[in-house]
């Protein structure tokens, strides 16, 4: 009996076939308007999520400043310096390799240039660990130094590489010596083992850390190896960042929650950020978005849906008669309603296919124009769940846009529907 009434509600739809498209219209568009929005949404969440664990991988974690993601946050790009000590954070359980960057303003006198006077002033200097460069290149970027220089190795400390910029003004080149003064009486000579490459020449080489920091800081600042950074200005209070690699088979999550429990309990005000934290961030942060969007974008469903009622009102008042005769021949009220709801429902599932088609096109479209014009590779994201949910609903909408007009159908009296002209 039910493939009956789908048969009559199509034959209806068909018989009607210009009010039943000219319906269908108002359907899709809101619907092309939904998916292009969700899909777009889901497409930025995939992007951003694989990029972050292209640079952070599932094995590590982040430590910062437990205010860097709050409301004090504050500066570039909201870091906060934290205290931290290194060796207590390696010693954790299930810790594999640590690695930390700090940064300070030093006095810094440079090598006698031609006119026989030194350059001096206050520059940035920052302390990496090797083992930034050694186990996490994905996550510092690729840095790059000129022909004949080098990047500093495990266990040098009289050692530096220059930013491009500074080292043009100091007029230095590799194997010439610089002097940095720290806290107090701290000064060290330092010899120039690398200068990096110009911003220009090496923008596109370089990613993650090395990407995130402003180019003409990057050029102007003076890289020394993290135990230097202690012997001028002691233990370390200015770090900025931590990145922690943990053992095959730990769980990253358990082994941060330790160490941030330990790090704390020595005086640390840092939080440990590992790649699930940052994707829930991201998943909630996205989903609201495109729930936002969708929800203004659902507007036109309503319209749609409206348009769905208008045409079945129309279609009761033309077919009176016919409901009229159907209960004549024993068509009881649920049989009427029945199919009314199917009609509408099919017209909304119409609808919806089409809107579902355009919206994934429109959603490629846009993540194509997305990389040409801005340079992110954006996927598509073409979600069968998305895609189900869409069509059901679509269904759902158109038939309980027709409810009111079927129930007006079903309640018409036999007498009163076949004298109906």
């Amino acid at each position: 009996m039910l493939k009956d009434f789908f048969l009559l509600a199509g034959q209806s739809i068909m018989h009607r076939r210009m009010r039943s498209w000219l319906t269908v219209i108002g359907v899709f568009i809101g619907i092309t308007a939904v998916v292009a929005l969700i899909s777009i949404g889901l497409g930025l969440e995939r992007t951003i999520t694989d990029q972050v664990a292209s640079v952070f991988g599932v094995d590590t974690f982040i430590i910062m400043n437990e205010d860097t993601f709050g409301p004090q946050a504050h500066g570039p790009g909201g870091a906060e310096e934290y205290t931290l000590d290194l060796a207590t954070l390696r010693a954790v359980e299930g810790v594999k390799v640590a690695a930390a960057v700090r940064e300070r303003t030093g006095f810094v006198q440079g090598p006698p240039r031609s006119d026989g006077t030194p350059l001096q002033g206050f520059f940035p200097v920052s302390g990496l660990s090797p083992e930034l460069i050694t186990e996490f290149e994905s996550f510092i970027g690729e840095l790059e130094v000129q022909r004949g220089g080098r990047l500093f190795d495990v266990g040098e400390e009289a050692v530096t590489v220059l930013g491009s910029e500074i080292a043009e003004r100091f007029q230095a080149s590799v194997g010439d010596t610089i002097l940095v003064a720290g806290e107090g009486s701290a000064e060290l000579s330092l010899t120039v083992v690398g200068i990096l490459m110009p911003a220009e020449e090496d923008e596109e080489s370089r990613g993650g850390f090395a990407a995130g920091m402003n180019q003409s800081q990057n050029q102007d600042t003076i890289y020394v190896p993290y135990e230097t950074m202690d012997l001028l200005w002691g233990p370390a209070k200015d770090v900025l960042i931590t990145v922690v690699r943990v053992n095959p088979g730990e769980d990253v999550d358990e082994v941060a929650d330790r160490a941030e429990e330990t790090l704390n309990a020595r005086g640390s005000e840092i939080s440990a950020v590992t790649y699930t934290d940052i994707s829930e961030v991201i998943g909630t942060m996205t989903s609201t978005i495109s729930a936002f969007l969708a929800g203004i974008a659902g507007i036109s469903l309503l319209v749609g849906g409206v348009g769905v009622m208008n045409t079945m009102f129309t279609s009761v008042l033309e077919r009176t008669k016919e409901i009229g005769v159907m209960k004549a021949v024993g068509a009881k009220n649920g049989h009427v309603l029945t199919i009314f709801l199917i009609e509408s429902g099919l017209m909304g599932l119409v609808g919806g296919i089409v809107g579902t088609l355009l919206g994934l096109g429109l959603s490629a479209v846009a993540s194509s124009f997305i990389g040409r014009f801005f340079g992110v590779e954006m996927a598509v994201v073409a979600s069968p769940t998305l895609i189900i949910i869409t069509l059901l609903g679509s269904f759902f909408l158109g038939a309980f846009a027709g409810l009111w007009p079927a129930r007006r159908a079903a309640k018409l009296p036999v007498v009163d529907a076949l004298r109906y002209e």
